[in-house]
């Protein structure tokens, strides 16, 4: 977001169990983006996730860290290949860009600059679960996959 790089919607190791506790952790996400400052820290939040997940690399088969953007980096000064670099940091996790939406077909720029399979493009809410579903299946086959 344009405020920090890190908004803890969820403590670590203790996700939502019920219904009540997911609507929780969506209102916090909607008051969250509705009322953050202008700005970007796409590549602070990717470095940190990145770090944060590799502290946890002995107790897990697989590590993810999905980065979530407008794909609106240039305006903030932020070039592919600054993403890239973030994305490709720690060989063991497996990062993965996924641009929401697009302005002038950013979205589609952005993932062609990127490594293959580091980057996707979802313009469709409806679809981000089938997007996830088919990221993590290719991360765990070791096929990294983007739309």
């Amino acid at each position: 977001s344009g405020d920090t790089p890190c908004a803890p919607l969820v403590e670590y190791g203790l996700p939502p169990t019920n219904e009540k506790e997911r609507l929780k952790v969506v209102q916090r996400m909607a008051a969250h983006t509705q009322f953050c400052m202008s700005g970007d820290h796409t590549l602070e939040a990717t470095r940190d996730a990145i770090a944060e997940v590799s502290t946890h690399l002995d107790d897990v088969d697989e590590a993810f860290v999905f980065v979530l953007s407008d794909a609106n980096l240039e305006r903030y000064g932020i070039r592919p290949s600054d993403l890239a670099k973030e994305l490709t940091a720690n060989p063991k996790v497996h990062a993965h860009a996924c641009f929401l939406a697009s302005l002038g077909g950013a979205a589609e720029r952005l993932k062609a600059a990127l490594p293959p399979g580091k980057a996707s493009v979802c313009l469709d809410a409806s679809q981000l679960p089938q997007a996830f579903r088919a990221l993590l299946t290719a991360g765990v086959l070791g096929e990294e996959g983007g739309r």
